[in-house]
């Protein structure tokens, strides 16, 4: 009893850090946060040290696209899929409205996801995971 009550308190206080997002189980529900962070990603502004979200995919999806909308700043989206490194980033610049965007198909797998901005300011964020065109 006392490994299932430790485990538990520990998956409990994971998921209050870092959502575990299944496609399949948020497609309409928006997830929101805080933006930025003190780390230099190089190339898609300034992120947290740990990603704000994590989305798991069961298998290959056609089509699934994450858009972010925040309350200022200059927002960016990362994707990492931690396994290979591979790595997605959308910059919001003007002619997106300040709305980044990455859509396309998806292979399974698990991903880390960073909302970020350009300036590493904190503004409160919306992602949408949305799998309509």
């Amino acid at each position: 009893m006392k490994l299932f009550v430790s485990r538990l308190f520990r998956i409990m206080f994971l998921t209050a850090v870092i959502s575990v997002i299944s496609v399949d189980s948020v497609r309409t529900q928006p997830i929101r946060g805080n933006s930025g962070g003190s780390i230099d990603s190089k190339d898609c502004g300034f992120i947290s040290r740990t990603p704000n979200h994590r989305m798991q995919i069961n298998q290959r999806e056609n089509y699934i696209r994450l858009t972010v909308t925040t309350n200022g700043g200059q927002p960016t989206l990362l994707i990492v899929e931690p396994r290979t490194g591979k790595r997605f980033c959308a910059l919001g610049d003007r002619s997106s409205g300040l709305v980044p965007e990455i859509s396309g198909s998806w292979e399974p797998g698990n991903y880390n996801v960073y909302v970020g901005d350009r300036t590493g300011n904190r503004h409160q964020f919306t992602l949408n995971i949305s799998t309509s065109r």
